[in-house]
């Protein structure tokens, strides 16, 4: 959706409009829910979640700036409401506190969408790749080359500045490059761009 369609939508979408609404939830309920699921696997927890944030939007719409990406601000009030959530949880069984969201990376290999036919011995390649990247490095991949957010949104969203997040990717790259599954830059791009959004 280009940015003044966006602009257009949160303009009647302040103004109550239900069709508008509407385009705003489908614009990010498919993210919304992948990403959600990548911070937590509990299933019932991440619908819960994006049920109070769209709840939360539409009450204060008319307190809200206009975002420049609606989905950008979606997804990072998810991630909030999921961190809020498992930190409230935490507390009631004692556990320690969280210092930040693991992010995770069961992808699901039988979906169509991703790269043809991936056999066995390679989808362990992948996983053991994926598993060479730390939380926050898999955090910033996918933000980055799966959901196609900027870097000034990225850093935003993982709470790191501009330098260190192209900082990261570089890094990310340069170590999926020296797995056994990716030869180049574009075959991790590649990967990326085609993965289910779906654990």
């Amino acid at each position: 959706m280009e940015r003044m369609d966006q602009n257009k939508i949160w303009s009647k979408f302040k103004t109550g409009d239900k069709k508008a609404f509407e385009s705003v939830y489908k614009l990010c309920i498919d993210d919304m829910y992948a990403y959600g699921l990548k911070l937590n696997p509990n299933k019932e927890l991440v619908k819960d979640c994006i049920q109070q944030v769209f709840v939360d939007v539409y009450e204060h719409r008319n307190g809200i700036s206009d975002p420049k990406n609606i989905k950008f601000y979606i997804l990072k009030a998810l991630k909030h409401a999921i961190y809020k959530r498992q930190k409230r949880e935490n507390k009631k069984s004692h556990l320690e506190e969280l210092s930040e969201l693991e992010f995770r990376t069961a992808y699901n290999f039988e979906d169509k969408r991703i790269i043809s036919e991936i056999d066995e011995q390679k989808q362990l390649l992948v996983k053991k790749a994926l598993g060479s990247l730390s939380s926050k490095q898999r955090e910033i991949m996918y933000l980055r080359f799966t959901l196609g957010l900027d870097y000034n949104e990225i850093s935003d969203m993982a709470g790191i500045d501009h330098s260190s997040v192209r900082k990261q990717v570089y890094r990310s790259i340069k170590k999926l490059r020296s797995s056994e599954v990716f030869d180049d830059y574009k075959s991790i791009i590649l990967f990326y761009s085609t993965l289910p959004f779906f654990n």
